[in-house]
């Protein structure tokens, strides 16, 4: 058992509209021994408060202090580096009231950053105005690098689509926030208090969670609720720490 825990959402909390039933016995045993943990998500189209909302209608009984998204990273990041920065910002009502809620401006031009995160509203002025403040010096972020999104319907572009055609179009690459990147998972680490050693991230993604924390040095343990299966891993050869069925296997 670890001190602390960082754990993916979909395909580890739950699947689709549906609970995980396993990460649910989880949580409500490591609470009771006082262990940490944060919920950390990709997705930037929710507020912190929409994601803990979710959480606790499927049982989870969580705080705000337990969820970190890539929208909430992205701000703390923007503020430390300049504080009231002037955002233009491609992405959904989660982003944009995470960066207000930040104290940054939200700008149609002269932007200080440009942030891309998943919009389901996309048009081409948005890609192109992104790509006129980037070439006038703006910095480039993204809220994450997925590629791909599941839908009811089948795989959809992800935010990392988004932000590819804008990155060919300026011939500049962006900082990402979201795994497999370290700046979620640094986050999160100073949000729990503790060091690499004393927490291990938990995700059911080889791509994103395993190889987000082999990046930034932590344990890995791999579920095999939700998107990939535990043979899948034999296809790489950099190895989640633990690798189980589900989380009730977790000792």
């Amino acid at each position: 058992m670890y001190k602390g825990y960082l754990i993916d959402l979909d395909g580890v909390a739950y699947m689709g509209k549906n609970v995980i039933p396993t990460c649910l016995l989880f949580i409500n045993r490591i609470r009771k021994l006082n262990v940490k943990f944060c919920f950390v998500t990709n997705n930037s189209s929710r507020t912190n408060e929409e994601v803990c909302k979710h959480l606790n209608e499927l049982g989870y009984n969580v705080t705000v202090d337990n969820i970190i998204t890539s929208s909430e990273v992205t701000a703390n990041y923007i503020k430390d580096q300049k504080p009231k920065a002037k955002v233009f910002i491609i992405g959904m009502n989660g982003l944009k009231t995470t960066l207000q809620n930040s104290d940054l401006q939200m700008v149609e031009e002269n932007a200080d950053y440009v942030v891309v995160g998943l919009d389901k509203n996309l048009t081409y002025q948005k890609l192109a105005q992104a790509t006129f403040e980037i070439n006038k010096g703006a910095t480039f972020i993204s809220t994450n690098s997925d590629l791909r999104l599941s839908t009811e319907n089948g795989i959809a572009p992800g935010n990392g689509a988004i932000t590819k055609v804008i990155e060919l179009a300026t011939g500049i690459e962006p900082i990402y926030m979201g795994k497999p990147q370290i700046e979620m998972l640094e986050f999160g680490l100073n949000k729990l208090n503790l060091n690499k050693k004393e927490v291990a991230m938990i995700g059911d993604n080889y791509f994103t969670d395993i190889l987000g924390a082999y990046n930034f040095g932590i344990d890995s343990i791999f579920v095999e609720t939700g998107v990939m299966k535990i043979s899948d891993l034999n296809n790489f050869k950099i190895k989640p720490t633990h690798i189980v069925k589900d989380l009730s296997e977790l000792k």
